[in-house]
């Protein structure tokens, strides 16, 4: 079992909560401060950071010796001066993995950053709102969250081979690798995307439609627009010339749209849904999280674990599946502290 030293934030976080579900034992030096969260604290300790073992230090001998005795670390600052001063580069664990905003290198490696100015920078804000309002962002941790996965990623790259690595993750480079359908329609088409609200356009119809009794949203590409068609009981959609293809759906999006608003007003989210099923084309319906946590879905595919700690008992969800083709569910809490007593 390989030992997992994090230090960090939310990014260090997520990457030691996959090395948790993976089978490995994590030892978590928190932050002095974290950054602001929309979510609750108790909420992301329970995501984060359960099964592992915490230590409250600032000592820089003992976080160094404990680097040492580790097989893989992550560590994460706010910048490359920050890893400077932990003494990063001194720790003699075989994998040692960084996390910063803009990289150890370059010009912006002691830059400040939010993950609102990262996705910001990285082009995602620019394409995400209506196009006659002011731009939104994604909520959450998702900056964070993707620069822990590659960290997660490379650092497992290294062990499975066997070697020593210093690996370098910015966070501003990880929303950018992320942007290929964008980078794509650029290259490709000289496309600049732009922002449309709910409808994401490229592929129509793709959008957010009201029911009789909620919302549920549609994704449909080439393969799928005779069987919705003939799902809204519209078969002769299929042969209008306007409709015919892909671009011309982009073309006539609004008479489109207002035919299935029509098509959709009357009916309720369940007979959407059994319909997608039926005629088998992409449909979700907009759930409360209530209803996530009920979603009949999830429970057949297992994606619940319970946690319990001091917070009670709640639900939390577990990892998908494991490399190494072992049994995805994790131990619970209690079995873990009996192993690491």
């Amino acid at each position: 079992m390989d030992r997992v030293l994090e230090i960090g934030g939310f990014a260090a976080g997520y990457c030691g909560r996959m090395f948790v579900q993976a089978g490995c034992e994590v030892v978590r030096v928190a932050a002095a401060s974290l950054a602001p969260s929309e979510h609750g604290s108790t909420a992301l300790d329970v995501y984060l950071h359960d099964g592992k073992r915490h230590i409250q230090t600032d000592d820089l001998k003992i976080i160094g010796e404990l680097a040492d005795r580790a097989d893989v670390v992550v560590a994460e600052t706010p910048t490359a001066e920050g890893l400077l001063d932990l003494g990063f580069d001194d720790w003699r664990a075989p994998v040692k993995a960084a996390i910063t905003p803009f990289g150890r290198t370059g010009p912006k490696s002691n830059w400040s950053a939010t993950p609102g100015t990262l996705l910001a920078m990285g082009g995602y804000t620019y394409l995400m709102g209506d196009s006659d309002r002011v731009p939104l962002t994604l909520p959450g941790h998702y900056a964070e969250f993707q620069g822990g996965g590659f960290a997660y990623l490379a650092a497992n790259a290294s062990r499975l081979a066997g070697e020593e690595n210093v690996i370098d993750v910015g966070m501003f480079e990880s929303v950018m690798a992320l942007s290929q359908f964008t980078t794509v329609l650029w290259t490709c088409a000289g496309e600049i995307r732009s922002r449309h609200g709910n409808d994401f356009l490229y592929a129509s119809p793709s959008n957010l439609y009201r029911c009789a009794d909620g919302w549920v949203y549609i994704n449909i590409t080439r393969d799928f627009w005779d069987a919705l068609a003939t799902a809204v009981d519209r078969p002769e959609l299929v042969i209008d010339p306007r409709f015919e293809t892909n671009a011309g759906r982009m073309a006539n999006r609004e008479a489109l749209h207002e035919i299935l608003d029509e098509a959709f007003a009357s009916l309720s989210t369940a007979e959407v849904l059994a319909r997608a099923t039926e005629y088998r084309f992409p449909c979700g319906e907009l759930k409360t999280f209530d209803e996530v946590l009920q979603d009949p879905h999830l429970a057949e595919r297992d994606f619940w674990q319970q946690v319990d700690g001091a917070y009670g008992r709640v639900a939390s969800p577990r990892i998908g599946w494991r490399m190494d083709g072992s049994s995805p569910r994790p131990a619970s809490t209690s079995e873990r502290e009996q192993r690491h007593g």
